[in-house]
């Protein structure tokens, strides 16, 4: 076999691995530490085959925003004083989806944010806030929970759901409440 022909059928060979999404390895996902198949976004059960059972960008996004507005609602109970800086909260920006779905056509993540609220949740309140943020939370899929900082006068908490969209809330000179969307299809 020349070198020509076996680069030829080196080539044809990741071809196929790449269209039937077959000798994919487990990559595990930074956001929820689950394992999943770096198969082709063109085999049924490959990145595209997953993003195609999860629902579509819009409705994510107003989800994302319905959790926002819950969770200030929620912050606001406990801290009457919270005065938040916009009218609702935004998406804020959109970006490409990372591995395994960053070559999945029309696929993308949202950021949205609560608006932030002037000045902090005071310490003596803090855990009675982050159980309220929880409890809304739990209510849409979100429930593995990560402290990230925890000491007097600034904490940073997230809870992540099952698509791997993280919720983080802080509290120090200011509050925010911010979602780092999981990856959908337009």
């Amino acid at each position: 076999m020349t070198a020509i022909s076996r680069g030829v059928a080196a080539l044809a060979a990741a071809l196929t691995l790449a269209l039937t999404g077959c000798g994919g390895t487990p990559v595990t996902n930074p956001s929820n530490g689950n394992a999943t198949p770096a198969a082709s976004s063109a085999s049924p059960g490959g990145s595209g085959g997953v993003l195609e059972q999860r629902r579509r960008s819009a409705q994510a996004r107003a989800d994302y925003l319905a959790l926002l507005t819950e969770v200030r609602a929620a912050l606001s109970a406990v801290t009457p004083g919270l005065r938040w800086r916009t009218t609702e909260p935004v998406i804020d920006s959109e970006t490409g989806c990372k591995t395994p779905f960053d070559r999945v056509p029309g696929a993308s993540i949202a950021l949205a944010d609560s608006g932030g609220a002037y000045g902090g949740i005071p310490d003596a309140d803090w855990a009675r806030a982050w159980s309220a943020v929880k409890e809304v939370a739990a209510k849409h899929g979100f429930g593995d929970e990560h402290v990230l900082l925890d000491r007097p006068g600034d904490h940073q908490m997230s809870v992540y759901d099952a698509e791997g969209a993280e919720l983080s809330v802080g509290t120090g000179v200011n509050t925010v409440a911010t979602i780092y969307g999981a990856c959908h299809l337009a």
